[in-house]
């Protein structure tokens, strides 16, 4: 009975031994796994913050980003209308000075038309008043006006000779009259000549009707025209 009892109470020492021992690894493993989990709390929790951190880092990162792609999107825009406003301004200066050009260019053929057709209708004019004139006088008035215009011409006409620049080697003088030059003219025509030029020359003479009066000296390519033809065409200029 004693025993009974005895291994009883040792039984239940025993157990409560155990129970104690368990007791305090289970405290110890609680102490434990709450110290880990507070570890790995505090942890989260750091790595949270860094998270929270990183992110708003990122937000302002990216919101930066956006501002300067904004910002550099208008400036591209703002180019781009002043590099479209230049080149429109540019084309209207372009077309402007085109169009400028084309008017000037129309207004000088326009007066060129008109001088051509000036000088075209003075040529036809001249043409018509000699064929007028000599319709109109008779060969009997026409030759003593022509012979006066010729001895006037060989007194003072052809001055200007003396002051020209003629090649030495030119002897040959032609002259066209508007009726043939008589012998004492031609003998005359030829002293001023010779006195002008200072050399021996001779006469090439041809009749012109169409000078009406008057003659026409050729020297080399100078030419000094004294025919009432060439009087008229003057006149026409004025």
């Amino acid at each position: 009975m004693y025993i009974v009892l005895l291994i009883i109470v040792v039984s239940l020492i025993f157990l409560g031994a155990m129970i104690t021992v368990f007791k305090r690894i289970m405290d110890t493993q609680v102490t434990q796994a709450t110290r880990h989990l507070d570890e790995l709390g505090h942890d989260y929790e750091l790595k949270e913050k860094k998270i929270y951190k990183e992110l708003d880092e990122a937000k302002t990162k990216a919101q930066e980003i956006i501002t300067s792609a904004q910002n550099e999107a208008e400036k591209q825009k703002t180019d781009v209308i002043k590099q479209a406003q230049a080149a429109s301004t540019q084309l209207i200066q372009e077309a402007r000075q085109k169009g400028e050009e084309m008017i000037e260019q129309a207004e000088k053929t326009r007066h060129q038309l008109l001088s051509e057709l000036d000088a075209r209708i003075n040529k036809d004019a001249v043409h018509k008043a000699c064929e007028i004139i000599q319709d109109t006088l008779p060969e009997e008035l026409r030759v003593p006006a022509h012979s006066q215009w010729v001895n006037e011409l060989i007194k003072g006409g052809f001055s200007q000779i003396e002051r020209l620049h003629i090649p030495a080697d030119l002897r040959e003088v032609k002259v066209v009259s508007a009726f043939k030059l008589s012998h004492e003219q031609q003998q005359a025509l030829l002293d001023k000549l010779k006195g002008a030029l200072h050399r021996d020359v001779t006469l090439r003479e041809e009749v012109d009707a169409k000078l009406v009066a008057g003659i026409s000296i050729s020297i080399g390519s100078l030419v000094l025209d004294g025919s009432l033809r060439n009087r008229i065409q003057e006149k026409t200029r004025l």
